[in-house]
């Protein structure tokens, strides 16, 4: 790269622009972490009191980890495009239950014997 790439690049105002929209999209993406936790905890308590996860929650679990993918690679210039608000919030596809998994595993097991 010769120097006179490297200042035309400094003056760029679209790299300026996107360095704002990396600031702004490392605050959501720490807001979303901090969701993220707390989805996690609620589910945790949901299946120990009631041995069941919560449909709601494993969709919008999913699709909350894919929000946090499509922003870390919007960070990390893996990606051109803007994730939500700017862009869709990325639609999670139906989601298997692990519960259901471990007891069809469990009863499978009890009937082979």
């Amino acid at each position: 790269m010769s120097e006179e790439e490297t200042v035309k690049s400094y003056k760029d105002r679209s790299v300026w622009m996107r360095g704002l929209y990396m600031v702004i999209f490392m605050v959501f993406w720490w807001v979303a972490e901090f969701v993220a936790v707390f989805v996690v905890l609620v589910q945790f308590l949901t299946v120990l009191f009631t041995a069941k996860t919560n449909d709601n929650l494993l969709r919008f679990g999913k699709s909350l980890s894919l929000y946090q993918y499509e922003v870390l690679l919007f960070l990390t210039y893996n990606s051109e495009e803007h994730p939500y608000p700017m862009g869709e919030w990325p639609q999670a596809p139906e989601v298997e239950k692990a519960t259901d998994e471990k007891e069809s595993t469990q009863k499978s097991d009890v009937s082979e014997k």
